[in-house]
């Protein structure tokens, strides 16, 4: 048996036959299914006094049959159904056997598209299953089955050519019809779906609709003399019937409403045996009316269409639902009704209760004292199209008291004809935990940048040599002793103080750095000369501690100190050129080094690594760091810090130039 192909949703497939006995059976009720079927066929085209345009539910009873039990079964059950149902009709020899080969290659094609192309979910969960059922399961097969059946005519001699083409337009809409009607019921009702609505009201509902239904169906049927007006207007009130099941319960409702409606047509008509004579789809002359059939067809597929329509929907609001329902973002929106939470649990989290409109005074008492005229001049800005998208961070009280970090974000929904705001959509998102995180990091990262200082600075080595410099000045130098001793000291005291680094002044931060320095200048003697700059307004900006000195301590390490003629450190500290951010330049003699012959080139290592996340993170990501050889060679360092104009100083209070040579 073919086995179902992978990716063909097959949820509540119904059992397979297993042994012999299973086999026969299943095998003798499709074969009777699809001959039951198929005299149906011609019964509705016989009674149906034009309520329906001529449909063959076996189609889509046999593509239902091949998509959830393969072709090993289905095909041979296909082909003894319909000769058994051409027997009964007698039917000339010819058509008696072709005919049925003809639905087993119909059906063969649309299995072949639907099962091993496309393969759509049966469930026809979205309308995108629906829409690919009906082009490649509805339309191909039936147009392959009437090209097959207008060559076996040709063949027979019987027909004249518009007879023929005549009879293969009937073929193909009166298979595709059953098709599209009657292949997704039978799917439905083989796997056992429930046809019912969800709700008892609904289900109250349903049933008034068929009985509309049967009223016009009788009535049409037994009513002699109707105009042909009244017979439109009737089919219309079947139509709208069909639209209003599909738009209320969805595609298996309305896959049942139309398949009920179909088998109504016969059942009324069966009351009445004298008429049946007079009762016919085509008109006196024998001939198909086409616009007719394709508006019979058209509405039939609009009705499922929004029926699939429907179902994806409701899918869609369900998995919203339970989205929100715990979800870490807020969608809300915005009328001058008020505010709309659509996230249950961000009710909760800021204890706003259950009703859909908060009033803007509650909202507004959410929202922090200090960030209020932010966020009420955005709102502003934005209802009155001073902006186009509101983004704002900011703290919200939660039902407990405490203040939570949010990041809002919205944009106009519907505008006004003076293009004010009549209704805007945002989200919440809850970034405390991220702050924590960031902040977390940044903690981390500074403490690695003080312990990698008092590594590199306080370590023996450094202090034996600072110690055997000062030794050897004194009695010789004593100026330069006590001088370097003080630098020494005043370097101590800042690294062991345990001070807090997350911000520092340049003021203090250069003094720290002409300390080290000066400690350095000793021990290497006439093998190192500095140079500092900074204009004085800028000596009270904030920067991240031990930022300039890591960079400076990089300088000695990885340049200077690998010369044999030792060289230059230059520190500038200025104004970008458009005066918004703060540029620290660090520069030294000497190349930048590699790490390994293939590898890019470095300079410091983590050190500088760390450098650079430290300013990204306390920044927001709003400074940078670069490091690159120029000519000489030197190296150059650059970093990037925004500029806070309420730390400019005036220019009377001024850093000294300090240099070494």
């Amino acid at each position: 048996m073919d086995a179902q192909p992978k990716g063909l949703m097959s949820s509540s497939r119904p059992p397979e036959a297993t042994g012999l006995p299973q086999f026969l059976f299943q095998l003798g009720w499709m074969i009777f299914g699809v001959f039951l079927l198929s005299q149906m066929g011609g019964w509705f085209t016989k009674v149906s006094g034009g309520l329906i345009s001529p449909i063959w539910p076996s189609a889509g009873f046999s593509l239902a049959l091949a998509l959830l039990y393969g072709l090993e079964r289905t095909a041979p059950a296909v082909y003894l159904g319909t000769l058994a149902s051409n027997l009964l009709n007698g039917e000339p020899v010819l058509f008696l056997y072709a005919g049925p080969a003809g639905y087993v290659l119909e059906m063969t094609l649309s299995w072949v598209l639907l099962a091993r192309m496309v393969r759509i979910d049966l469930s026809f969960s979205s309308l995108r299953d629906f829409g690919k059922f009906v082009a490649y399961g509805c339309i191909p097969g039936p147009i392959l089955g009437g090209i097959y059946g207008v060559v076996v005519l040709h063949l027979s001699g019987i027909l004249s050519v518009s007879q023929m083409a005549t009879g293969f337009l009937g073929y193909v809409h009166a298979n595709a019809f059953g098709s599209l009607v009657f292949c997704p019921f039978f799917l439905f009702a083989l796997r056992r779906q429930d046809f019912r609505p969800p709700t008892l009201r609904g289900r109250y509902e349903l049933l008034a609709y068929f009985l509309v239904l049967g009223t016009v169906i009788w009535s049409l049927v037994n009513m002699q003399d109707l105009q042909s007006g009244t017979r439109f207007i009737a089919m219309g009130t079947s139509l709208v019937l069909s639209l209003l099941v599909a738009v209320r319960f969805g595609l298996r409702t309305a896959t049942l409403f139309q398949a009920m409606f179909i088998f109504m047509v016969p059942a009324f008509a069966a009351m009445i045996p004298a008429r049946l004579a007079e009762i016919r789809l085509l008109s006196q002359t024998n001939e198909l009316h086409m616009a007719t059939l394709g508006f019979a067809f058209l509405s039939s597929l609009a009705c499922l269409m929004v029926g699939a329509f429907h179902d994806e929907l409701g899918a869609l609001r369900l998995k919203f639902a339970l989205a929100m329902s715990s979800a870490d973002l807020c969608v809300w929106d915005w009328s001058p009704a008020g505010w709309s939470c659509h996230t249950p649990s961000w009710k909760v989290k800021f204890g706003i209760g259950t009703a859909k409109i908060v009033p803007e005074s509650i909202v507004r008492g959410l929202v922090h004292p200090d960030d209020l005229p932010e966020f009420e001049e955005n709102f502003r800005l934005l209802t009155s199209a001073g902006i186009a998208h509101w983004s704002q961070a900011c703290r919200m009280r939660d039902a407990e008291g405490r203040w939570v970090h949010v990041q809002l974000d919205a944009k106009p929904l519907r505008r006004t004809a003076d293009d004010q705001v009549a209704s805007m959509a945002g989200v919440l998102r809850d970034t405390t935990h991220e702050r924590e995180a960031v902040q977390n990091r940044i903690a981390a990262i500074e403490t690695e940048a003080q312990l990698r200082t008092l590594r590199t600075q306080i370590n023996p080595h450094f202090l034996f040599n600072a110690l055997n410099s000062v030794r050897a000045l004194i009695g010789r130098q004593d100026v330069k002793a006590k001088s370097m001793i003080t630098s020494l000291g005043s370097l101590l005291r800042e690294v062991l103080a345990g001070r807090d680094t997350k911000l520092q002044s340049v003021e203090k931060e250069l003094e720290i750095v002409r300390d080290y320095l000066e400690v350095e200048a000793i021990r290497f003697g006439d093998r190192i000369r500095y140079r500092i700059e900074c204009p004085p307004e800028l000596l009270g900006q904030k920067i991240p501690g031990m930022l300039v000195l890591t960079l400076v301590e990089n300088s000695v390490k990885h340049g200077i100190s690998k010369l044999e003629k030792g060289g230059e450190i230059d520190i500038f500290i200025s104004r970008s050129p458009d005066k918004s951010s703060l540029l620290v330049f660090i520069v030294n003699d000497g190349p930048l080094v590699h790490n390994s012959p293939d590898s890019a080139p470095t300079y410091g290592g983590l050190g500088l690594e760390n450098v650079r996340e430290r300013i990204l993170l306390a920044t927001n990501g709003r400074g940078g760091f670069e490091i690159h050889e120029i000519p000489g060679p030197r190296v150059e360092a650059i970093a990037l810090l925004p500029l806070d104009e309420r730390f400019l100083r005036s220019e009377t209070d001024v850093f000294p130039v300090a240099s070494a040579a």
